[in-house]
C-alpha cells in the first residue's frame, strides 16, 4: 500500500455522504494518513437488491490499490453484446466486459474504512466555510458542529449542499425514465437463462431502449446459481407520467426515483402491457418475471466550479451523467483517485485542489454532453428540458 505522507495544509476531512461518491474519497484520504470522518443521512447498511455497473477502469484500479480487492473476483464476465431485433431474433459481434453491482464496490470500500469513520444516521444539516476551516452542522434538533481542513459534498444528485459551491446549478430532467429490475439467477427458466449468458444484450426500438446483463448476486457473489440478471428500461414519460410512475402504491410522492418494492399496481400493469406490445419475447419475459421494478428519472447534472474555498463537490452532487455512459461510479472513482494524486505530489493544498478542478471539471463536462448526445442517437431526448422541480420536489 501507499506510504503515509504529510499533506500540505491539511489534517482533517469530512465527507458529506456515504454512498459511492464519498466512499471512494474516504477511503483514498484516509491512505494519505488524514483524518476522515463520513456522515450518511440514510439509517443502516442498505440491501443489495440494487441495479447493475459495468465495472470501469478506476473503479477497477481503485478497488485493487486501496481495497486490496481483485474486481475479477466479484463481477460477473461477458464475452458478447447481442443485439435483439422487435421479432426476437439476435445477433452477437465480441467484446469482452466485467459487470459489477453497486452492492459489490459499495461492500468493497465499507470493508475497508475503518468502521470508526462511517455514521451513518446523521444527517449534515448546514455547512459554515471559514478562512482556513469549514464547521460541519450534523443533526437537527440536538446538533455538533465538526470543524474540519476540507469538506466533501458528495451527497448525490439531489445534493442539499451544492448550492454553496455551484449556486443556480440544479439538474434538468431529460424527458425519460429508466424502468429497471433485477431476478435472482435460480428465479430465470434454464432456457430463457441460456439466451443471456455471458452476454450483454440490447433492443434499441423508437424513442426506447432496453439493455441486460448478469450481475454479482448478495455483495459480489458470482458462484453459479447466485448471481443475478439486471435490466433496465429506457422510457420516455412527460413531467405528469413522471409524477406517475414515482408515486407509490399508497400515494406517497417520491419525486425522482420509486424504490423496490412499492410501484403502484395501475402503473406495474401498464409497464407489463407496454413490454408485451413493444419488447422482444426474451425482454418481455425478463419484465413479467421481475417482482419489484423500480425506477428513476433520467437527469442532466453540470456544474461551472468544483471547488469553493475548502469546500469540494465530487460524484453525482457535481455531474450528474446519463446511465448509458456507464460512467457515474467511473467519474466517482476517478475523482477521488485524482485528488489523491493531486495531493500527494504537488507543493499546496491550493495547489493540489486547483489541478484537481481543472481535471474533473473537463471530464465532467465531457461525459455530460456524451450522455445527451446518447440519448439524442437513440430518440429518447425531450425536446424542452426544464429543472428538475415539480410535485414538491426541488433539487
Amino acid at each position: 500500500m501507499f506510504a503515509v505522507s504529510t499533506v500540505p495544509d491539511i489534517e482533517s476531512v469530512g465527507v458529506v455522504g456515504g454512498s459511492l461518491g464519498g466512499l471512494f474519497q474516504a477511503v483514498a484520504l484516509a491512505e494519505l494518513g488524514l483524518d476522515v470522518t463520513v456522515w450518511e443521512r440514510s439509517a443502516g447498511r442498505p440491501d443489495d437488491r440494487g441495479a447493475g455497473i459495468v465495472l470501469q477502469p478506476s473503479v477497477a484500479w481503485f478497488l485493487s490499490t486501496f481495497c486490496d480487492v481483485d474486481p475479477d473476483r466479484i463481477s460477473v464476465p461477458v464475452t458478447h453484446r447481442q443485439f435483439f431485433a422487435r421479432d426476437g431474433r439476435s445477433h452477437h459481434t465480441l467484446m469482452r466486459q466485467q459487470m459489477i453491482s453497486w452492492g459489490a464496490i459499495y461492500k468493497s470500500l465499507r470493508d475497508r474504512l475503518d468502521s470508526a469513520r462511517y455514521h451513518d444516521g446523521q444527517s449534515v444539516t448546514a455547512l459554515t466555510p471559514r478562512r482556513d476551516a469549514v464547521d460541519i452542522h450534523v443533526g437537527d434538533a440536538v446538533h455538533s458542529v465538526h470543524s474540519v481542513d476540507l469538506a466533501i459534498i458528495a451527497d448525490g444528485s439531489a445534493s442539499r449542499h451544492r448550492g454553496l459551491v455551484a449556486p443556480d446549478r440544479a439538474p434538468h430532467y431529460a424527458g425519460y425514465v429508466a424502468y429497471r429490475g433485477v431476478i435472482d439467477e435460480t428465479d430465470l427458466p434454464a432456457e430463457l437463462s441460456a439466451v443471456f449468458r455471458d452476454r450483454f444484450s440490447f433492443y434499441d426500438g423508437e424513442h426506447t431502449q432496453f439493455l441486460c446483463y448478469f450481475i454479482p448476486g448478495d455483495f459480489g457473489a458470482v458462484a453459479p446459481g447466485s448471481r443475478r440478471m439486471n435490466w433496465v428500461w429506457y422510457v420516455r414519460a412527460d413531467a405528469a407520467g413522471l409524477d406517475r410512475i414515482t408515486t407509490d402504491r399508497d400515494g406517497t410522492a417520491y419525486g425522482l426515483s420509486l424504490p423496490p418494492g412499492l410501484i403502484a399496481p395501475q402503473v406495474h400493469a401498464e409497464l407489463l402491457d407496454r413490454a408485451r406490445t413493444l419488447l422482444p419475447e426474451p425482454l418481455r419475459r425478463l419484465v413479467e418475471g421481475t417482482r419489484e421494478p423500480f425506477a428513476q428519472a433520467i437527469l442532466d447534472g453540470r456544474v461551472g466550479r468544483m471547488r469553493q474555498g475548502r469546500m469540494l463537490l465530487t460524484g453525482d452532487a457535481a455531474f450528474v451523467v446519463r446511465p448509458h455512459t456507464a460512467a457515474s461510479a467511473e467519474k466517482a472513482a476517478a475523482d477521488a483517485i485524482t485528488l489523491f494524486t493531486a495531493l500527494q505530489q504537488l507543493p499546496s493544498m491550493d495547489a493540489a485542489l486547483a489541478a484537481w478542478e481543472k481535471n474533473r471539471l473537463a471530464e465532467g463536462t465531457a461525459l455530460y454532453r456524451h450522455g445527451i448526445d446518447l440519448g439524442q442517437r437513440l430518440g429518447l431526448n425531450d425536446p424542452t428540458p426544464t429543472t428538475a422541480t415539480g410535485a414538491g420536489r426541488t433539487l
